[in-house]
């Protein structure tokens, strides 16, 4: 392979895995946000 040719594969690999970790985050904080409002409207409501 020429440099250009891993280069261009080098920065495919930093796309992909950034925008992994994009998604992995908004996940996590779509989750957490959804977890936290059914705690408050299934398990608080006796109170």
């Amino acid at each position: 392979m020429n440099d250009a040719s891993q280069f261009a594969t080098a920065m495919l690999a930093l796309v992909f895995v950034g925008a992994l970790l994009v998604t992995g985050q908004l996940f996590i904080e779509q989750r957490a946000q959804r977890d936290a409002v059914y705690a408050t409207t299934h398990l608080l409501r006796p109170l």
